[in-house]
């Protein structure tokens, strides 16, 4: 018989990555009476305020909000539920989460969800997470099937902080292909990353799916669909804008070159004309 707390596990496949842009490592994480780290080996062309929100650990809405300073909602795409009636019955398809399936929840007859969310800021996506999650008590089981908190919101309702397990960190394209391969200088068109969240009777296993990269440098103008588009106008650590705004510049001291080139041109016309009406009256008076 299967059985949901060892065999049975309905996660999303992500292959390994062999990118040079791509890490697969856990998280390197310590702290002293007055000293905090964080490291990861993270790919080249990370910048600081994506590290910030690769590093969330359950509170990635919480972080968008405040880079954002709007509101972040949550949005199902999908959602498939199983459970099991006994450790020894094979696991079935959960449709409504009743108080027998509820009550059920344990480390020998989990319930397992399988779900896909859209994090939406202002009607725009911002990330898309696949998760598997395991539920292993009622009470877990009612906060997240019944009460529907979503993921971070169920670890604080639990009033538990998670153990955080980073698994990988990559660029990729709009495909969902995990076989990374992305240029070395310039942004790709998403990032992503796959971790773990864990306390003793809920863990997840989330991929999770940023965009468009453009968001965490343009914020605000990007959600209103101002940003300038394509590596041209981005680039790792805002390069390609320096470069924009210097070839800007040229432009500028070029037109300039050129109108102060007019006004003297004028301004040497206007003389020889001043000049030659002057010759012109003096020679009138001396011939009178």
């Amino acid at each position: 018989m299967l059985n949901l707390s060892s065999s049975y596990s309905p996660t999303h496949s992500v292959r390994p990555r062999s990118s040079k842009n791509a890490i697969i490592v856990a998280p390197t994480y310590s702290f002293t009476q007055k000293t905090t780290t964080v490291s990861y080996s993270w790919p080249p062309t990370i910048t600081g305020v994506e590290r910030i929100a690769l590093s969330a650990q359950g509170d990635l809405q919480r972080v968008l909000s405040a880079y954002f300073a709007r509101p972040i909602s949550i949005a199902v795409v999908y959602e498939v539920t199983h459970w099991q009636r006994s450790p020894d019955t094979p696991p079935e398809l959960l449709k409504h989460p009743g108080a027998k399936a509820i009550a059920s929840a344990s480390p020998a007859t989990p319930i397992i969800q399988t779900r896909q969310v859209h994090l939406q800021c202002s009607g725009k996506i911002v990330c898309t997470a696949t998760s598997t999650v395991r539920i292993t008590s009622p009470n877990a089981a009612h906060l997240f099937l019944v009460d529907k908190y979503a993921i971070g919101q169920t670890f604080r309702r639990l009033e538990s902080l998670p153990v955080f397990e980073l698994l990988s960190v990559g660029l990729g394209s709009d495909s969902q292909d995990n076989d990374i391969n992305p240029g070395e200088h310039s942004l790709e068109p998403n990032l992503q990353r796959r971790y773990k969240l864990t306390v003793p009777s809920f863990d997840c296993d989330i991929v999770e799916v940023f965009p468009d990269r453009n968001m965490f440098i343009h914020g605000e103008a990007w959600l209103n669909d101002r940003a300038p588009a394509g590596n041209d106008a981005t680039g790792p650590q805002g390069t390609s804008l320096q470069k924009f705004k210097l070839d800007t510049s040229h432009a500028n001291v070029l037109e300039n070159t050129s109108n102060v080139g007019r006004v003297f041109g004028i301004s040497f016309i206007l003389v020889f004309i001043y000049e030659l009406v002057i010759l012109i009256i003096g020679r009138g008076v001396h011939a009178k």
